[in-house]
């Protein structure tokens, strides 16, 4: 399978100082997509929609610097030498671990704030979630900002070779085909999509879905990580690898003590 040689220019456009990417332009198209999802699904539930787009400016600020703060963080060392570039999100560089950790907890104070049952919210933004990040890995790809590891031995696995100057691929990756990451992990977020979305049905219980897609993502994220190559933090894990472990155990703990609970509940009633 020869490799994809990607030679788009990641800048669109650039007016000033101030640069438009391929990047940014998937990112609104997955909070668009998100959104589209999560209403439907919210009004599917019951819940008041209204009541949720108007939570949704909290959610959106909330996600953008988790994901940011995280991003930096795995990236201190060029950040550092390079601080001006911190806030600079339109240029791409965004961690959806910390998109997700930081759009959830604004989440929940927004719900709390306009009267909306947590877990049911949680629920309905579950499916958005799953296919904003189907659609912003469309930006990652073009952007080379989620780079895997040269692949110079699997030729079944598939390949992509950045070429461009802008692209965000480390200098020395520039022309090596590495892993096309972003695809595998838009394959495997559509197809876990796909699955919670014709048993959604069956998946009942408040933050049942909610939990069920967090497992199931930290499952995806903990797999194809291998193919990337980021900085170790421990364990000889990876930064994203070590937080889908902490999110997916949680999840996998909290999924366990509902089932319990409804058990108990069961009994007793009968």
């Amino acid at each position: 399978m020869p490799p994809i040689q990607m030679t788009i220019d990641p800048i669109l456009a650039e007016v000033g100082s101030f640069q438009i990417g391929w990047h940014g332009i998937f990112t609104a198209l997955a909070l668009l997509a998100g959104l589209w999802l999560g209403f439907r699904r919210a009004a599917q539930l019951g819940l008041d929609v209204d009541a949720m787009a108007a939570g949704m400016g909290w959610v959106i600020f909330g996600a953008v610097i988790g994901a940011r703060l995280f991003h930096v963080m795995d990236h201190l060392s060029y950040y550092a030498e390079h601080p001006a570039e911190i806030v600079a999100v339109w240029q791409g560089g965004i961690a959806v671990y910390g998109g997700f950790i930081g759009g959830v907890l604004a989440g929940v104070v927004a719900a709390r704030f306009y009267g909306v049952p947590i877990w049911p919210a949680l629920d309905a933004a579950a499916p958005g979630m799953l296919i904003g990040q189907a659609v912003g890995r469309i930006g990652c790809f073009v952007n080379g900002d989620a780079w895997g590891a040269p692949n110079p031995t699997c030729p079944f696995c598939g390949s992509v070779v950045y070429w461009h100057q802008h692209d965000l691929i480390p200098p020395d990756l520039i022309g090596v085909p590495t892993y096309p990451y972003p695809l595998y992990e838009m394959g495997a977020v559509l197809v876990l999509l796909a699955v919670l979305w014709l048993g959604r049905d069956r998946i009942r219980g408040n933050g049942t879905m909610f939990l069920v897609t967090t497992i199931g993502y930290a499952i995806i994220r903990f797999g194809l990580t291998a193919f990337r190559q980021e900085t170790v933090i421990a364990f000889g894990l990876q930064e994203a690898q070590m937080i889908a472990l902490i999110t997916g155990l949680l999840a996998l703990a909290g999924l366990a003590f509902r089932i319990a609970r409804a058990r108990s509940s069961a009994l007793a009633t009968s």
